[in-house]
């Protein structure tokens, strides 16, 4: 591979030529390369795209999770929600400046979460929905929801949890996603599967046509939010079913109880935990923006910025949810 080949692959963005233009490089070479790759994320100078771009090839070729982050992440996230039960459906909400609801609770579970992260890893960043919320470019970053389902919560509906991410240079390469009442904890380290507790998750099977398209069936289900709802009915023959939180809607996709999911002004501490999950289980899943959702951006506060999340077993049930939810599912610059 010539010297141009390579950096035009690792700036690809394309995981694959990522990928493959590393593995072009012997021991010796990787080393200054990704020096080089860490010192254009921190040059100031340089344009938006190549900083961008830098980034997602270092999520890319760097697998190495931090020292027994997946389950110190099953760990606190479990505890977390343990401690939550004991106020659920008891407390009195309030309305944050984004229209959605906090409690005491809220702000509780996240001081525990940010405190026990600190403790374990002091040079990881922390992204939080009820305290910082712009991203500073770190290299590790932990991303937390600590109620994701406060409504649910808050008036003792139990299909509420607690999300966990962990980024590297931005992009989600651990997801831990507790909900305590259920007795379901889902989590995914990158390249390591994704499991409910001890059991691996698979997506469903969609039966297809002899063409080769997707053919669902219709008692298969489909997630969605409640504001979906407000369009009319689906145009998709299946079952219909609203949990009430983003993070669980992803979840029941990632463990083959639904074939797909729509949820709409969603923000990213709502499915960071879940990108991963999603992924090691075989799923995908689609925002609607022209621009990747991940890795993200530096020096955006996240709490502005919401999107329509799309996630669905395959590639190909994928593209038939775009074509049927178009009225909702619109794409945005």
């Amino acid at each position: 591979m010539t010297l141009a080949d390579l950096w035009e692959g690792l700036f690809s963005e394309d995981i694959s030529r990522v990928k493959e233009a590393w593995q072009s490089l012997t021991g010796d070479e990787r080393g200054p390369v990704k020096d080089l790759l860490v010192r254009i994320v921190g040059e100031r100078d340089r344009i938006d795209a190549q900083r961008a771009a830098a980034r997602y090839a270092l999520a890319v070729v760097d697998d190495v999770l931090p020292d027994g982050a997946l389950a110190f992440a099953q760990d606190i996230g479990r505890e977390t929600g343990q401690f939550l039960v004991q106020t659920h459906g008891q407390m009195t909400a309030s309305l944050k400046r984004d229209g959605t609801l906090v409690t005491a609770s809220d702000l509780e579970s996240d001081r525990r979460l940010s405190e026990a992260i600190r403790a374990r890893y002091p040079a990881h960043a922390i992204l939080s929905e009820e305290r910082e919320v712009v991203y500073r470019s770190e290299e590790w970053c932990w991303l937390i929801d600590p109620i994701d389902g406060t409504t649910n919560f808050t008036w003792g509906f139990p299909m509420w949890g607690v999300l966990l991410a962990l980024l590297h240079f931005g992009q989600p390469v651990l997801g831990v996603a507790d909900f305590p009442l259920l007795g379901e904890q889902y989590s995914a380290a990158r390249g390591q599967g994704a499991w409910l507790g001890g059991t691996r998750l698979r997506t469903a099977h969609v039966p297809t046509t002899e063409a080769g398209g997707v053919d669902p069936m219709p008692t298969q289900l489909f997630a969605s939010c409640t504001r979906s709802l407000g369009y009319g009915p689906f145009n998709v023959p299946l079952k219909v079913r609203v949990p009430g939180t983003t993070g669980y809607d992803l979840a029941t996709v990632a463990r083959g109880a639904c074939v797909g999911s729509i949820d709409m002004r969603v923000h990213v501490w709502d499915v960071a935990a879940l990108w991963p999950i999603l992924h090691e289980a075989g799923a995908v899943m689609a925002v609607n923006r022209t621009t990747p959702l991940f890795p993200l951006q530096p020096d955006r506060d996240y709490l502005t910025e919401s999107y329509s999340v799309l996630s669905a077993c395959s590639e190909g049930m994928l593209g038939y949810l775009r074509h049927r939810l178009s009225d909702r599912f619109v794409i945005k610059e």
